[in-house]
């Protein structure tokens, strides 16, 4: 039995570091192309400062950081799933329309430093330092400060 439990114990250590760390630099023209399309329209004449690929067991996602501060992060098929400004603002016309109304009428002149989105949710953070949650319809879940 205590060989039996070595054993396994050997093989889930092997295991966790095959998956470990599967993070790759990849270069502009190897992102989906979903990805490079929405970096050339919304961020054009930023300098890319790195890209990576992340490979989780089952998943794939890019990470991609400009220069300037800016970075994104995209899914397997290009879908951003993160937008982050460290040092600037998001432009408003990336954020969707719903979301902006909420804004525009609830916290007026606040500006937008990081979106990001899953399947059931958008997370924004404001400038004021709020962190606004919505459901995957729009409708407010959540307020943190």
């Amino acid at each position: 039995m205590k060989r039996i439990m070595t054993i396994l114990a050997t093989i889930m250590a092997f295991t966790c570091v095959a998956f470990a760390d599967n993070d790759r630099a990849v270069s502009f023209d190897r992102l989906p192309e979903k990805a490079r399309d929405f970096i050339s329209v919304n961020f054009p004449g930023e300098k890319l400062a790195y890209a990576k690929q992340e490979r989780d067991f089952l998943e794939v996602n890019y990470e991609v950081v400009m220069v300037s501060g800016v970075k994104l992060e995209f899914d397997r098929r290009g879908e951003w799933t993160s937008i982050e400004c460290r040092y600037s603002t998001i432009s408003k016309n990336l954020i969707p329309e719903p979301i902006r109304n909420y804004v525009d009428e609830a916290y007026k002149g606040a500006e937008y430093r990081e979106i990001s989105r899953d399947r059931r949710e958008y997370e924004v953070k404001l400038t004021y330092g709020l962190e606004l949650t919505f459901d995957r319809y729009f409708n407010l879940m959540g307020i943190d400060d």
